[in-house]
């Protein structure tokens, strides 16, 4: 399975040395000192799967927010994972037959993959303009995801 890593810039190592990899950055002085002044750093990267995943359908198994499709922390996944529970739990509830809660799971599978393939993809993308030089970037997003 692939899984992406996104990597921080390289920081300083929190001394108090006059210059910083951050004194030519675009960010609010407030940012900066923090950056400047801090007395330690840990680097926590971000993991995504890719936007395409999805899985051969196993029978009595399916997975659900996270563990079905991670991405980048932007306020998706949460409530991705409590609306399919509560679809996942309806689709089976409304099987009738011995055979039908499985194929509910895999129609329900099926939906989940290309709502999550959509909400995967502006994510990335709101990721790679979030971390980018340039701010109006972030606010393009912004604006894309929730026109004013």
């Amino acid at each position: 399975m692939h899984v992406r890593t996104l990597h921080a810039p390289t920081a300083p190592s929190c001394s108090n040395s006059s210059a910083t990899p951050y004194d030519r950055a675009p960010w609010a002085a407030p940012v900066l000192d923090l950056l400047r002044h801090g007395t330690a750093f840990a680097h926590r990267p971000l993991y995504a799967l890719p936007v395409s995943h999805t899985w051969a359908h196993v029978s009595g198994v399916t997975l659900l927010g996270d563990a079905a499709h991670l991405m980048p922390p932007l306020g998706v996944g949460a409530n991705l994972a409590m609306l399919e529970g509560a679809e996942l739990a309806e689709s089976i509830a409304a099987a009738s037959g011995p055979g039908d809660p499985d194929e509910a799971v895999r129609a329900f599978e099926e939906q989940m993959w290309a709502r999550a393939g959509r909400w995967a993809h502006i994510t990335m993308a709101g990721l790679a303009r979030l971390v980018s030089p340039d701010p109006s970037e972030a606010l393009a997003l912004f604006d894309e995801v929730q026109p004013s």
